[in-house]
């Protein structure tokens, strides 16, 4: 029996899967087994992982269903004492998975951990930034004001799948979020961040998380379930809530290149809560992007959000 399954949701990821599967292959952490589920692929991605020759590789095909769905069919499988998860386009880092179930073996109370993420773009280049840096214990609290958890990076315990459930197949974005919420109910040392960073994330065109709408109308069917469950913990972070997941789609609608959108997203977030967004870099590289874009010519926006990057790598 290995003693960690790793889960691999596959869609149409034949340019990098590969990369991601063999990131997961060369840990120094040897003894696990990884499930690669292809979620109705239309390009070789399937193809792709069936030319590893490693038997610690399992392929599982279904119709296209989701991620949600994918995780499920592999958790269904999975044997490990612990599962870790990966998606087909990132990358773990070298000695990632070893430090991870060090960390399980030794803290009992613990039933999740995670790490932070290095953005890279299609191609591989690293962008400078880092995302959801966190270290030390992620109370419910601090979860319901900001997803801290990159997927990726996460390894748990089996037992706490068992105890959690399934991932909800109804959410088509931000299953894993509503997830990592449940999980954080088991306990209140339940999850633990590593600050290091453990795997890369790769950026690119046409991704789900980059519909920021659907991530909107998904984020309010989570917190209406959460306010039944925990009404004066919500009422009390709601605000804050509200104003940082507002920053976070300005963000993403700025990235799409959606600047009217990004700004009404912005605007929206500062009503809810200014003196906790303010007191946050990430709002001034924001506002200042949104800005610069409003009032400089394209030529000149882009050599200073080139300068941005480079400096909030150093600052962040």
């Amino acid at each position: 029996m290995p003693e960690v399954s790793v889960v691999l949701p596959m869609y149409n990821v034949a340019r990098f899967v590969r990369e991601a599967a063999g990131s997961v292959l060369t840990q120094s952490w040897r003894d696990l087994e990884l499930i690669a589920v292809d979620d109705g692929s239309t390009d070789s991605t399937a193809r792709e992982i069936e030319q590893i020759a490693d038997p610690r590789v399992v392929l599982l095909r279904q119709d296209h269903r989701g991620a949600a769905a994918a995780r499920n069919t592999a958790l269904h499988c999975a044997r490990g004492r612990y599962i870790a998860f990966v998606d087909g386009d990132d990358v773990w880092l070298p000695g990632k998975l070893e430090q991870d179930v060090a960390y399980l073996a030794a803290d009992p109370e613990t039933n999740l951990v995670f790490s932070t993420m290095r953005m890279v773009d299609e191609s591989g280049r690293d962008l400078g930034r880092t995302i959801r840096k966190w270290s030390g214990t992620l109370t419910l609290r601090d979860l319901l004001i900001e997803n801290r958890i990159p997927t990726p990076t996460v390894v748990m315990r089996s037992e706490a799948v068992r105890r959690a459930g399934w991932f909800d197949e109804e959410l088509p974005v931000s299953s894993d979020f509503e997830y990592w919420l449940r999980v954080s109910m088991l306990g209140t040392r339940s999850l633990h961040g590593r600050p290091q960073v453990t795997a890369l994330y790769r950026t690119r065109a046409g991704q789900v998380s980059s519909n920021w709408q659907r991530r909107l109308q998904v984020r309010r069917k989570i917190m209406t379930k959460m306010r039944v469950l925990y009404p004066d913990l919500v009422s009390e972070v709601e605000r804050l809530t509200e104003a940082g997941y507002h920053r976070a789609l300005a963000a993403t609608a700025y990235e799409n290149g959606e600047i009217p959108a990004a700004l009404k997203l912005f605007r929206r977030g500062m009503r809810h809560a200014p003196a906790f967004l303010l007191a946050d870099k990430r709002t001034w590289f924001l506002g200042s992007a949104l800005l610069s874009a409003c009032l400089l010519p394209r030529g000149a926006h882009g050599k200073l959000e080139q300068f941005a990057r480079t400096a909030r790598a150093s600052w962040l």
